[in-house]
């Protein structure tokens, strides 16, 4: 049963100050990835329930009010006679439509009704563990295949047209996707290599920061500050100037923080914590300088 939580007490005391907005929820089943609706402010929770391999129809996507006070447990997937969700990761969410990478498929499902409306088959290309999706100001949709070491791009406008965008060892095993805001480069932080890297319009792979571990999220507030989490070692790092600033840890103490994203409406961090079972929002707010810690550049 979903209910709400209290957060942690490292938490507790600066969300009670800085925010009334921020909450936690408790009772998901691993949640992977947490995105908001800009329209209407409820929250989405992709929840693999078990194996991140397995397609074993145990997986579901939650939605909470924007209030973040009601939560609909399984509004898709859990076996329901229409969607069927095996171990759903990234998600993103556009017009009235929800797009959900699931092991060799992308999903997409009505926001309103949770019906199916569309379904790609990557099995053709050999998929090996899809991961994260992100969407650029086309509507061109980009999935990272963690395992292969491949981004892929899809086109919905073309009956959902798949390419190969990038690929090889370079890519360090990508996870966490994002437009950057500023130049339309997709950006990817890696899981094997701990690295974040920029692609450009050429293709040109930069690397931007390295000597991180197991990268899994990837977003930007409205100001170009990047948020960057790290799974195994708890932390979610800021990176101002669009990725290009010196890195500092923003939060840690985290329980296997995943696929991060940024509420820019709200100024808000949503939080899904893999192993902790529950999500949170943080809010996005500029410490003293002096708090933060400096982790490398």
């Amino acid at each position: 049963m979903f209910k709400k939580s209290t957060l942690p007490l490292i938490f507790f005391a600066i969300l009670s100050q800085v925010s009334a907005q921020a909450f936690s929820s408790s009772g998901f089943e691993t949640p992977e990835s947490m995105q908001v609706d800009p329209e209407d402010g409820s929250y989405y929770v992709s929840n693999i329930n078990g194996d991140p391999f397995q397609m074993d129809g145990n997986g579901f996507i939650s939605k909470i009010s924007a209030n973040g006070n009601i939560v609909i447990q399984k509004f898709i997937g859990a076996k329901s006679e229409d969607a069927t969700l095996h171990a759903p990761k990234g998600l993103v969410v556009a017009g009235k439509e929800i797009y959900v990478t699931d092991v060799n498929k992308i999903k997409v499902f009505n926001k309103q009704t949770g019906k199916t409306v569309a379904t790609v088959d990557m099995t053709p290309f050999n998929v090996k563990f899809l991961n994260d999706i992100t969407r650029d100001s086309r509507g061109l949709l980009y999935v990272s295949d963690m395992l292969a070491n491949k981004i892929y791009k899809i086109d919905p406008k073309r009956k959902y047209e798949v390419s190969v965008f990038k690929e090889g060892d370079v890519l360090g095993q990508p996870n966490g996707l994002v437009i950057n805001p500023r130049n339309q480069n997709l950006m990817v932080v890696t899981w094997k290599t701990g690295e974040i890297l920029e692609i450009d319009s050429s293709g040109k792979i930069h690397k931007l920061k390295r000597g991180l571990k197991a990268l899994d999220g990837i977003d930007y507030d409205v100001e170009g500050t990047m948020y960057v989490s790290s799974f195994e070692k708890g932390e979610i790092y800021k990176i101002p100037n669009y990725g290009r600033g010196i890195l500092s840890i923003y939060l840690a103490g985290l329980e296997t923080p995943a696929d991060i994203s940024c509420d820019r409406k709200r100024h808000e961090l949503l939080i899904p914590l893999y192993r902790g079972n529950f999500v949170m929002t943080y809010p996005l707010f500029k410490k003293d300088a002096n708090s933060e810690n400096a982790a490398g550049a």
